[in-house]
């Protein structure tokens, strides 16, 4: 049975940082503050956590963590397709890519009779400026 959709209420900060998430999107709690504030400067760290704790709540945006012990938040999939992430070790740069390899496993799921209910490809390394020094 499918999770009940939530109605949103949107507060013209919500709006913003919903909107910063579609334009950027892998953005920790701090960064989301500071692009947030060059919009409104009234906006304070509270209200950041108070808003993304409401989108997850509604499945509009995830949160990931890219093993640097904190979450980078993005709009959910269902907006912006299924996708994979290129994530450096070194500078922590994340580079979304977009394929049909989770939709090659998707495909197979379904012949195996399983039901994906999500799929998330993160690949670590070294970025093209990180391995060359």
């Amino acid at each position: 049975m499918e999770p009940v959709q939530k109605p949103l209420r949107m507060t013209p900060r919500r709006e913003i940082i919903l909107e910063i998430l579609r334009e950027r999107g892998h953005l920790d709690a701090y960064e989301l503050l500071e692009l947030a504030r060059r919009k409104d400067s009234r906006i304070s760290l509270a209200t950041v956590y108070r808003a993304l704790a409401y989108f997850r709540e509604r499945n509009v945006i995830q949160g990931r963590s890219f093993g640097e012990g904190h979450s980078h938040f993005e709009v959910h999939d269902a907006e912006t397709g299924t996708h994979a992430h290129f994530i450096c070790t070194q500078c922590g740069k994340v580079r979304e890519v977009q394929g049909k390899f989770i939709r090659d496993m998707e495909a197979l799921a379904q012949r195996e009779r399983f039901r994906v209910t999500g799929a998330h490809l993160d690949l670590f390394g070294l970025c093209e400026d990180c391995a060359v020094r």
